[in-house]
């Protein structure tokens, strides 16, 4: 039986997101978002079936038609956005989707980009679609903007696609200029230090980047002077990370924190805070909310020492520490 199975890395955003969103980047050259992708995957699997069938294993829903061009997301509004990426190949005969995520709701791990890109990858293969690695990228992105209904930036789906640690940069010819940073021993070193905490599923939104759009197009001065410390933020960290130097890393991750927490307030909550106050009296030296913020992922760096004693603590938070390490490949498809 025929069968195709693919899978994608999460990303942890280091700096310069938001500067990803089109056509944002055009204003504050060099437009460079940097971020590193994470063991933390989506997956899908498409197999032949008697009735359109789409699973959600993460979301713990079942959708069947007995015939593909009945497909519809009415009566699953939760499933949109992946019952819009298989019509978007227009089947025309029954198949099965399954999906699932390893990343925990509303993480702020780009984790509904991330399925995009692996089941996109999934369907262009089912279907002998043939997709460069940039055209897998506009491609979700593409159906992804016109399920949420808002611009969409690139790094989710990027981080997604090529794995590693990478800063992106938008050309004003609008391609996309990668450049990797650090080695794969740096990675590993990296690793030693990197410690993702769940807090939980947020309670509100955090950043709402169609307001931050909405108010750069209208010339706010303080939203485009945040985009400039975000710019400036994003080439310190590129720069820390080709370098190879923790130290310098641990010191732009803060710095990007406190210029987004002081711009957007709602980005962090009592339980965050919390969680930073008691786990820098332990050893952590540095942390980000990860996405949206408001909940979600924080990743921090720590003393590898003191990795036990954190982990204990945290779960005493009634937190939960997520093991992780840096994906060194990007979307993965298998099958005929």
């Amino acid at each position: 039986m025929r069968i195709v199975r693919s899978e994608a890395p999460t990303r942890i955003d280091l700096a310069g997101g938001t500067l990803d969103i089109p056509p944002l980047y055009l204003f504050h050259c060099p437009a460079i978002t940097v971020n590193m992708a994470i063991e933390i995957k989506a997956r899908a699997v498409i197999s032949p079936s008697n009735q359109t069938k789409v699973i959600s294993h993460d979301q713990n829903i079942t959708a069947i038609w007995e015939n593909p061009k009945h497909i519809s997301w009415l009566e699953y509004p939760r499933l949109e956005l992946i019952l819009r990426l298989i019509k978007s190949f227009n089947p025309t005969k029954n198949i099965q989707v399954e999906i699932d995520s390893d990343a925990p709701a509303g993480s702020g791990l780009g984790g509904s980009s991330v399925i995009a890109i692996a089941l996109t990858a999934a369907l262009a293969k089912w279907f002998n679609h043939e997709l460069s690695k940039d055209e897998l990228v506009e491609y979700a992105k593409s159906i992804e903007t016109q399920t949420i209904k808002v611009p969409t930036g690139y790094q989710d789906y990027c981080g997604a696609v090529y794995g590693k640690v990478h800063a992106y940069e938008m050309g004003l010819n609008g391609k996309l200029k990668l450049t990797p940073l650090g080695s794969q021993a740096f990675h590993r070193e990296l690793e030693r230090h990197l410690l993702l905490v769940y807090v939980g599923r947020p309670h509100f939104s955090g950043t709402n980047n169609w307001e931050l759009f909405k108010r750069h197009i209208d010339g706010d001065k303080k939203i485009v002077d945040f985009f400039d410390k975000l710019r400036e933020n994003a080439v310190l960290m590129k720069e820390a990370l080709e370098s190879e130097q923790i130290n310098r890393v641990a010191e732009i991750l803060k710095k990007d924190w406190e210029t987004r927490k002081a711009m957007l307030p709602t980005m962090t909550t009592p339980e965050i805070e919390h969680l930073l106050s008691e786990t820098f009296k332990k050893g952590a030296f540095a942390a980000r909310v990860c996405g949206a913020g408001g909940g979600g992922c924080v990743a921090l760096l720590i003393n590898p020492d003191e990795r036990s004693e954190l982990v204990r603590l945290i779960k005493e938070m009634n937190m939960l520490a997520i093991p992780t390490k840096i994906s060194e490949k990007g979307v993965v498809v298998e099958g005929e």
